[in-house]
């Protein structure tokens, strides 16, 4: 899936048509590019964004840019994390121990503020939106160092000192 982020500033430098007329003179110059003084103040513009190349007084289209944006991107941890929920609920727990713990970070940052005491129907409630086991998804969040529980059992925090910090 393309980036929107990547896309957007192309799509929005296009968007002026004398700027569009500027990117198609580049695009039909080829290899011969166009001088800075045709395409005026919109050659910066068009070079800011990633549609053209300035060298030698001349710009030269960059006709693969909008391809190199739809690109899927890097993927990371935080996209992976993401890959595992629909709708905003988590469809499966990782058995995989990093990504687990990844998960689990992210369930406590999204679901739970540090410093405040939250008693266990409520770190229910906040968990059941998520994954319906939420007593084993409480259980995986203490286990893992992500939420505390009090000696008589009755409330959570989070974690002073967390796994992933």
């Amino acid at each position: 899936m393309p980036d929107i982020a990547l896309l957007a500033p192309l799509a929005s430098a296009l968007a002026d048509q004398d700027r569009l007329l500027a990117f198609a003179r580049a695009v039909l110059a080829g290899e011969e590019g166009v001088e800075s003084a045709v395409l005026g103040r919109h050659g910066a513009r068009l070079e800011q964004v990633g549609l053209v190349d300035a060298r030698d007084g001349r710009f030269y289209a960059r006709t693969d840019a909008f391809a190199q944006a739809m690109r899927a991107p890097e993927r990371t941890e935080a996209s992976e994390v993401a890959q595992l929920f629909k709708d905003g609920r988590l469809t499966e727990m990782p058995t995989r121990p990093a990504r687990r713990l990844a998960v689990l970070a992210h369930l406590r940052d999204r679901v739970f503020e540090r410093g405040v005491a939250y008693s266990e129907p409520e770190v229910n409630i906040a968990l059941k939106q998520y994954w319906d086991d939420c007593a084993a998804l409480r259980r995986y969040l203490v286990e893992n160092g992500f939420l505390t529980r009090s000696a008589d059992g009755t409330s959570y925090r989070v974690a002073a000192t967390v796994a992933d910090d």
